[in-house]
């Protein structure tokens, strides 16, 4: 017989790079598109849950959750996830009888949908969408039967920066072109600055298919608006001329970039030692996310 593993021992993804994975998986290859979700505070946290758990089926196991399917019932996932000095939570749900997109739900009236327009999932300064994203294909040549690689568009769910936040970043860089502050990469021990370290801290977020189109195409727009003034830095800088040569003033090309930005793959979502609810119900479980 199976243990029933109780509401508030539900793991906690270990970061905030897995919770959004797992969000991902959830919403588009299980296709539990149906949730709401929210902020609450932590010592409220497991009386909610609780009532959670009275409500759907939230702590059924991967067997049960099959036989639930089967049945036309909906399968259902809570996930909550501390951060910013607050537990953020999601209620997931695929559709069928009890779920939220159940009428009868007693949650069905602020339930969304997360492929409409209006109910996409968000969290910090990112937005999971069904958007388009740019595919590598090895492929033979049949004019020379060799192998080439193309590009070619393929649309899936995946996360993106919030249109406010990459409207902030080509603020930005604009800023750093104007004012002519070719800056520096940052590092473990000290964050960059100028339009090198904007730079930088773009190619540092979760690189999800969406947010890596979006740093390349950032990249892009910066390497356009810095030529015009990659002189000018140059002409008040020649010892460092001297020193680096053509690479003095010189951002990454598009092919370097492509070389030294991380491709996302998989991760472990719960690792050993991961918190559990319970955990994040107190004040202590919030600290060092």
């Amino acid at each position: 017989m199976s243990r029933i593993t109780p509401p508030l021992e539900l793991p906690v993804p270990r970061n905030a790079t897995a919770l959004m994975q797992q969000l991902q998986l959830l919403v588009g290859k299980n296709k539990h598109r149906f949730w709401c979700g929210g902020v609450i505070d932590s010592h409220k946290l497991p009386a909610f849950v609780e009532k959670m758990a009275s409500r759907y089926p939230i702590t059924r196991n991967k067997r049960q959750r099959d036989y639930d399917m089967q049945r036309g019932r909906a399968v259902t996932h809570f996930i909550a996830f501390a951060s910013d000095g607050k537990v953020h939570w999601w209620l997931l749900s695929r559709p069928g009888a009890g779920g939220l997109a159940d009428p009868s739900s007693p949650d069905a009236r602020v339930a969304r949908d997360a492929m409409s327009a209006d109910g996409h999932i968000t969290f910090g300064d990112y937005v999971l969408m069904y958007a388009t994203k740019t595919v590598l294909h090895k492929v033979d040549d049949k004019k020379t039967g060799k192998p080439k690689t193309i590009l070619s568009d393929s649309s899936t769910w995946t996360w993106k920066m919030r249109s406010q936040v990459v409207r902030e970043i080509r603020a930005s860089i604009t800023q750093c072109c104007k004012h002519i502050e070719y800056g520096a990469e940052g590092n473990d021990i000290r964050p960059g600055w100028g339009l090198r370290g904007l730079l930088w801290a773009t190619r540092q977020r979760p690189q999800f298919a969406g947010v890596r189109n979006e740093t390349i195409e950032l990249h892009r727009e910066a390497l356009d608006s810095w030529a015009p003034q990659q002189t000018l830095w140059r002409s008040r800088h020649p010892d460092l001329v001297a020193r680096f040569g053509e690479r003095a003033g010189a951002l990454l090309s598009m092919k370097e970039l492509r070389e030294v930005l991380p491709k996302f793959g998989r991760i472990v979502v719960y690792g050993p030692g991961s918190q559990v609810l319970r955990d994040l119900g107190a004040d202590e479980g919030l600290r060092g996310h």
